[in-house]
């Protein structure tokens, strides 16, 4: 490997983990809302697709508490109520899992194809549709003209069929297998079912994008510092994170016996 390929590939190994860290744990959904939105205000409002997927995350969120909310209400079943926290357990970090996903390709390839030093890189991994769309929307970024509505949905269309074909289904049969035997099948599809998901994001793809923004950036499931200043509270997360990556690998050299005679 040669000096180039190796400064690229610890570029992309330095992403990699920061993307994993800011996708955080599956049931981080306000965190992901938080990483996606990001995507979507440093796109000056290209990238809609981040936009309707940090929505996503907020909903998801939202319906699972309704859905512990009813449980918590049967009061006269103990053991049916702790078998469905259990399988509500399950669908949680399935979901969340599959929006972990997506949350992470859609971080990584908008930070592969806006980094300079990495482009190389996205053009041996990315689809060339993919590729032009991402160019087209950091091309108007960076000279601050608005996005074509054409480019906008072409973007989207383009950015939902990588994250797709990198999906996982079988976690999420597992969890749907027990929420049907444990009495909230018909609550559960109708509010996290595929479909009605689906009908949500199609909703949503038809609504001012400037509507669905004010109303996440007011939601008060997210932190307040994020409601006050989205940009400043994402680069806090970032530092933050990126410091406790920096303890861990202290912490993980201090554990090896020979880490000082190795550094020596």
């Amino acid at each position: 490997m040669d000096i180039i390929a190796a400064h690229q590939q610890g570029l992309i190994d330095r992403l990699d983990e920061e993307v994993s860290a800011l996708a955080g744990r599956p049931r981080d959904f306000a965190q992901r809302a938080v990483v996606l939105h990001h995507l979507y205000d440093h796109s000056r409002g290209g990238h809609r697709w981040a936009l309707i997927e940090a929505r996503h995350n907020l909903r998801v969120m939202g319906r699972l508490d309704q859905l512990r909310a009813r449980v918590r209400r049967w009061g006269w079943l103990r053991q049916g109520r702790d078998e469905a926290e259990r399988a509500l357990s399950l669908l949680a970090d399935a979901l969340g899992e599959e929006a972990r996903g997506r949350c992470m390709a859609g971080y990584r390839i908008y930070r592969l194809s806006a980094t300079p030093a990495l482009l190389a890189c996205a053009e041996g991994m990315l689809p060339s549709s993919l590729l032009d769309a991402l160019h087209a929307c950091h091309s108007a970024r960076r000279s601050a003209e608005t996005l074509a509505a054409s480019a906008i949905s072409e973007l989207a269309v383009q950015s939902e069929a990588l994250v797709l074909s990198a999906s996982d289904d079988d976690s999420q049969a597992a969890a749907w297998a027990a929420i049907e035997t444990c009495g909230l099948g018909r609550a559960a599809r109708r509010l996290l079912g595929a479909e009605a998901l689906a009908k949500l994001r199609s909703a949503d793809q038809r609504r001012s994008a400037a509507k669905i923004e004010r109303q996440l950036v007011a939601d008060r499931r997210l932190p307040v510092s994020f409601r006050a200043n989205p940009a400043q509270h994402f680069y806090a997360l970032q530092q933050v994170l990126a410091e406790r990556r920096r303890q861990q690998w202290r912490e993980a050299c201090d554990r090896e016996p020979d880490a000082f005679e190795l550094a020596a």
